[in-house]
């Protein structure tokens, strides 16, 4: 390969990965998090107890991801929503393009590898607060291959004031002190395959304990203190979470949006068996360990993919090389300075343009009620017409919309399921499926307006309810007022 294109072809690797992450907003939670960042940049203080619904008022609230929160505000206050869209598709782009740098494969293997990453992982990217994870999760990897390798290396104390950044951003910092847990189970285990004396290994091994203990401190430089670990594990054993929230849900493979989370498995174990050279099993316990998290719940494909792109694009090089003698994909020829290999990297680029145009015409659009799945039109209706009062929406997370547009209108849930708890979570979603009686709930706790589906249960009764009346419909969301 021509240098000058290897050079090109990892620009275009970058670039493709941003327009691929480049997405309109479409998280529920987005409206709420803008919302909060709002109070926090506003009043010089963090949120402990909920001031959005009626129905919790006043609840403790573990506002774990306050930093992007203010700095999704900072940006959107000053900047807009497109500018937030880019800044954050910057940050997907980032992470793979440390996950491409970090495979010595050919820049065509492991270009190739890392789309496919970045494709598999696009239900879960967008303007949110766990592309911090996914990007630190990138620089923590990095950073524990290099020491690894190296064996040795001052550089592996950055994690420390990474993970400071981390526990304020997303609760995903726990994940670093997984990579760091796993990356000291790996060495001695390695030592052990390759028959060294384990006392080698001492060393390295009780420089990453040290890091490992000080991360752990580290995490508790947050406005919760030490109580920040009790969150993540409230989530875990939390049953209401694990088995409504579409995040914790195992990969539905059934679904055309899985596909390339299927052919990066597929592709690496594949990679690992044909391969002459036989993984590390250091490595094969990290992709394990990632896989289980990502079969199990499928927000952690984000990273099974970082862990896998390196690795499958380093052992499919091992394969083609050994394969055809070294003569595919070898190793980057010198600038030949051709015309023929400088008109072939223009025509590589150009392609580009037409994702530039759709990012353009598509992402950069007003934001539309289809594409953003948030009741647009409806919360319009009401802010023209003044229909105020404590609202009940469905699905739960328009109420993180209506945070953001109409303040004046406390909201019954959102998306913040922890916060309200399971047994209030457990009765909404009885509500929601006709499992009892929605009228009691919603006169206890005095709902005066409701934004539904239309085709939702809700609706139905509400539509046949005398104390209720539909006072607008579109085609994506009614609202009902008491009479």
């Amino acid at each position: 390969m021509n240098k000058t294109f290897r050079n090109v072809f990892e620009v275009y690797v970058f670039a493709l990965s941003f327009f691929f992450a480049a997405r309109p907003l479409s998280d529920g939670d987005f409206w709420w998090h803008l919302k909060t960042g709002e109070y926090i940049l506003n009043t010089r203080s963090i949120p402990r107890t909920d001031f959005f619904s009626f129905t919790n008022y006043g609840r403790a609230w573990v506002a774990h991801e306050w930093l992007s929160e203010a700095i999704f505000y900072v940006i959107y206050s000053r900047l807009g929503f497109n500018v937030l869209i880019v800044v954050f598709a910057l940050l997907t782009a980032l992470a793979f393009w440390i996950a491409f740098k970090r495979s010595i494969s050919n820049p065509l293997i492991g270009g190739t590898v890392a789309l496919i990453g970045v494709w598999a992982i696009l239900p879960n990217v967008g303007v949110r607060p766990r592309i911090f994870t996914l990007l630190l999760s990138s620089v923590y990897l990095a950073l524990l291959g290099r020491y690894v390798r190296r064996g040795e290396g001052r550089e592996i104390w950055w994690l420390v004031p990474l993970m400071v950044l981390w526990v304020n951003l997303h609760g995903g910092f726990l994940m670093g002190l997984v990579l760091i847990g796993l990356t000291i189970v790996g060495i001695p285990l390695d030592a052990w395959a390759n028959r060294e004396k384990l006392s080698s290994s001492l060393p390295q091994l009780k420089t990453l304990f040290m890091v490992l203990v000080a991360c752990m401190l580290a995490a508790c430089l947050n406005p919760h203190g030490i109580w920040i670990y009790k969150f993540p594990f409230e989530i875990f054993l939390s049953p209401i979470q694990q088995q409504t929230v579409n995040d914790w849900l195992s990969p539905n493979f059934h679904q055309s949006e899985a596909v390339p989370l299927f052919m990066l498995i597929l592709g690496t174990i594949a990679a690992f068996a044909l391969s002459p050279k036989r993984p590390r099993l250091s490595e094969v316990i990290l992709f394990l360990a990632t896989l289980y998290m990502t079969l199990k719940s499928q927000r952690h494909v984000a990273i099974l993919a970082l862990v896998a792109v390196p690795l499958m694009a380093d052992y499919l090089q091992n394969w083609i090389t050994a394969r055809s003698d070294g003569k595919l994909f070898g190793p980057v020829a010198p600038n030949g300075g051709s015309r023929r290999a400088t008109i072939v990297t223009v025509l590589f680029l150009l392609p580009l343009v037409v994702f530039a145009w759709k990012l353009k015409t598509t992402v950069f659009e007003a934001p539309a009620q289809v594409a953003i799945d948030a009741p647009v039109k409806a919360v319009e209706y009401m802010q023209q017409n003044r229909i105020v009062g404590k609202t009940l929406t469905d699905p739960n997370i328009w109420g993180g919309y209506l945070i953001w547009k109409m303040p004046s209108n406390p909201v019954y849930i959102d998306g913040r399921i922890d916060m309200y708890g399971d047994e209030f979570v457990k009765e909404y979603l009885y509500i929601t499926l006709g499992y009892i009686d929605w009228r009691e709930p919603l006169d206890r706790y005095g709902v005066q307006i409701a934004i539904v589906a239309p085709k939702s249960v809700l609706a139905t009764g509400m539509r046949n309810a005398p104390n209720w009346q539909q006072v607008y419909q579109d085609e994506l969301a009614v609202v009902f007022t008491r009479r």
